[in-house]
């Protein structure tokens, strides 16, 4: 088995040593550019075709006044103070530094507190105002106290099932003179090639747009795409949309992914976003991915402005959209991968389906960022 299976969506792995048994490796390094993100992402087996994906919090390190606080009040009221616990050292928006005495109370956001904690000056503070969780700090022998804990949260995902039959009447495979693609032997060959494209693409297509669907009697089951899933860093009218910047990116997904915990290492982009690189000064450099097992070139990119986020270029993404993500927290689950299905002769016809079952899985989907609604880039 190669050491590179399952690294992530950065590079393709090396599938040479599976390629003569299981199909999907050959329409992964075939479609690896066309189709980048079910072509490299990594892929795990699932028995159902409904799974739940998982979504992990920490504790929120703001908050808001809900009332006004004087200098000399023992106690403040927040708008949220399920967040903080005994030993809680907080910062008013006057720099004063408050210490948590008690357990707040869940249902009025009341926190019992000791002011001008480390040596600062009790003040004011007005409703609206933004208290900052600096730390917990405990005695060292303390038992019995209240912690926080954030449960997690799961969102149901669907495997969506994708079938491409593909029908050729005799006549035509016995035609000699039929222009196939070179390489390609009989009419058959080629439709079974052009109805595996088909297919790819409606995968590709689907991880990113679908909006998901249970099964039912009256509907098939339909995947949930990242636009949908990625909820949380989904920015549809970004500022500046119509004289879009490097600064503006960074802010839109990045800055996004990071502030809430993630740590994104690649970014797929739609075509145009390559033009938009040059007009910004910022050119994509292609960098070495390698080679698929037919020669052709992996293609990776870095824009030096992004700290070495690696770039991939998404045919199939519509115009100015770009996708951040945290490749360790994103993978499909296949319940089928991508096999061809032999129907063999019906009276004077041949017949196949090309057959794929699975669906994106994403954690903790507030790691990752969507942006799309740009208009045009500026260089300044």
């Amino acid at each position: 088995m190669p050491t590179t299976f399952l690294q992530g969506i950065q590079k393709a792995s090396d599938h040479q040593a599976q390629i003569r048994n299981d199909i999907h490796v050959v329409a992964a390094n075939w479609f690896v550019n066309r189709c980048p993100l079910v072509t490299r992402l990594p892929r795990l087996p699932v028995g159902s075709t409904t799974f739940s994906m998982i979504n992990r919090a920490f504790r929120k390190r703001t908050a808001t006044l809900a009332a006004a606080v004087a200098a000399g009040d023992g106690q403040i009221t927040l708008d949220d103070a399920g967040s903080f616990m005994v030993g809680d050292v907080l910062e008013l928006p006057s720099g004063e530094r408050i210490e948590v005495l008690a357990d707040p109370n869940l249902t009025t956001g009341v926190v019992q507190v000791r002011r001008a904690a480390e040596g600062t000056t009790a003040g004011s503070a007005s409703v609206g105002g933004v208290v900052r969780l600096i730390g917990n700090s405990r005695t060292g022998a303390e038992v019995n106290q209240s912690g926080v804990a954030l449960a997690p949260t799961g969102v149901v995902q669907y495997c969506q099932t994708f079938q491409h039959p593909v029908q050729i009447g005799g006549s035509l495979q016995a035609s000699l003179g039929y222009q196939t693609s070179p390489g390609i032997q009989t009419p058959f060959d080629q439709h079974k090639m052009d109805a595996l494209q088909n297919l790819m693409d409606d995968m590709e297509v689907s991880s990113y747009y679908g909006l998901g669907e249970a099964p039912t009697v009256a509907g098939r089951p339909k995947q949930r795409g990242l636009r949908s899933l990625l909820s949380t860093n989904r920015v549809s009218t970004p500022t500046n949309a119509g004289a879009y910047k490097p600064s503006d990116l960074i802010r839109d997904t990045l800055e996004r992914c990071r502030a809430n915990g993630g740590s994104p290492d690649v970014m797929l982009v739609s075509s145009n976003f390559m033009t938009g690189l040059a007009i910004w000064g910022h050119a994509a450099q292609r960098i070495d991915a390698g080679v698929n097992v037919f020669g052709l070139p992996i293609d990776v990119f870095e824009a030096p402005f992004l700290g070495g986020i690696s770039l991939i270029e998404a045919p199939l993404l519509r115009p100015f959209t770009a996708i951040a993500l945290t490749s360790s927290e994103i993978r499909l689950r296949m319940k089928r991968n991508e096999y061809w299905s032999p129907r063999g002769s019906r009276g004077d016809a041949f017949e196949g389906d090309w057959i794929a079952e699975g669906a994106i899985e994403v954690e903790n989907e507030s790691h990752h960022a969507w942006l799309e609604g740009i208009t045009a880039f500026s260089a300044s």
